[in-house]
């Protein structure tokens, strides 16, 4: 009975439905205030993007290098200003060095695609990139020279920017650097200017991490003993030079990211000959970049620091890392004559240790080639 009344029970029900119907509405009303906030929060998350820059020495006469500004690759975003970076400098910078035979629009499509694997949800490591372009774009014999020579030009950038930010903001900014195929030996000799720096060896700095991805340098080159290399008489007369004791001694974590199925490094054994093999004919012995450190004769390598990790699993079978439609590596075959591909399986490309883009959307990626092995160096050491 309620207020003198009785109430069936069927009366009751109907009046506790109404007010479960408008508890509901009330809690729609408040969630639909809500959800707007957490759903455009997840949307900024989703499409956070990293900072990119590019510096160049392509026609650079009257200094080491120079900012590019304007379009990254495909015009897709804008290159932030090179003086943004000393004016933040933030806690680390990858700087990322190109291989061989590489025009700028190239350059940046490979800078663009390591944004895009850093970015990847697998990997999500948001760091700022910098580009770093040389003229690449040479035939071989005369690219190795200008690779060593852009070797300081890194090194004055390298420390230009971290001596900057120490005198200027007081800030310690971690440089980790990743050289593809010829750009192993901008690292290289950069290492090696930075070695021989009095200012850089006053202030007491040290490069975070090196990765070299299918290397196109020598396997003895990181040895730290200089006997290592001129025993070897294919190095006479050459570029080549022991590297060891620059990379014991300016590096805090270095990685060798090797793939014995690499098809430009690796040796044939069936026809030992150029074009059908490459880096072996061109160079008459065996690429950092292909099998690791030279192992016979035994060689004085790094002891604290290097590391040499197989990443052949990480090349699918994917013959255009560039997305541009086209097979990454042609040879010309006699019988018939034609251009034929050569990439045929998984750990053949050359040209996709930074990842694959998807060819039916340029903008994103299809796999994200070794890259996920470098994030995964960064995050598990302590430097």
């Amino acid at each position: 009975m309620i207020g003198g009344k009785t109430i069936s029970p069927f009366a009751i029900n109907r009046h506790q439905h109404l007010l479960i119907l408008t508890s509901a509405l009330i809690i729609l009303l408040l969630l639909a205030a809500v959800i707007p906030f957490r759903t455009v929060q997840a949307a900024t998350i989703m499409t956070k993007t990293i900072s990119a820059y590019e510096i160049t020495t392509r026609g650079i006469l009257d200094k080491p290098w120079q900012g590019v500004n304007g379009s990254a690759y495909g015009a897709k975003y804008n290159l932030s200003d090179i003086k943004n970076l000393y004016s933040t400098c933030p806690a680390g910078v990858a700087i990322i060095v190109h291989g061989w035979f590489l025009n700028e629009s190239q350059a940046k499509e490979r800078f663009d695609r390591v944004k895009l694997s850093l970015e990847n949800k697998n990997n999500s490591y948001y760091i700022p990139v910098v580009g770093f372009s040389w003229p690449s774009d040479t035939p071989w014999v005369a690219a190795k020279f200008v690779a060593k020579e852009n070797g300081p030009k890194l090194a004055n950038f390298t420390l230009d920017l971290m001596n900057s930010c120490k005198q200027q903001h007081n800030k310690d900014i971690k440089i980790r650097l990743i050289g593809h195929s010829l750009g192993a030996r901008v690292i290289l000799s950069s290492l090696d200017s930075l070695h021989k720096d009095p200012l850089w060896n006053r202030a007491g700095f040290k490069i975070t991490s090196v990765h070299l991805i299918g290397a196109a340098v020598d396997n003895e080159e990181v040895s730290k003993d200089p006997q290592d290399i001129l025993s070897d008489q294919t190095n006479w007369g050459t570029v080549k030079s022991d590297y060891g004791e620059a990379i014991e001694k300016e590096v805090v974590k270095f990685y060798n990211l090797y793939n014995p199925k690499d098809k430009v490094l690796g040796p044939n054994s069936l026809s030992p000959f150029s074009p059908f093999q490459i880096y072996p004919s061109f160079e008459g012995d065996l690429a950092l970049g292909q099998n690791g450190s030279q192992t016979f004769p035994k060689i004085s390598l790094p002891t604290k620091n290097y590391v040499d990790i197989n990443v052949t699993k990480e090349i699918p079978f994917n013959k255009d890392a560039d997305g541009d439609g086209h097979c990454d590596h042609l040879r010309l075959t006699l019988k018939p004559v034609k251009w034929t591909c050569v990439i045929t399986g998984a750990g053949d490309s050359h040209f996709g240790y930074f990842g694959f883009r998807d060819p039916a959307h340029n903008t994103e990626l299809k796999d994200d080639g070794a890259m996920n092995i470098v994030v995964d160096n960064w995050r598990n050491t302590r430097s």
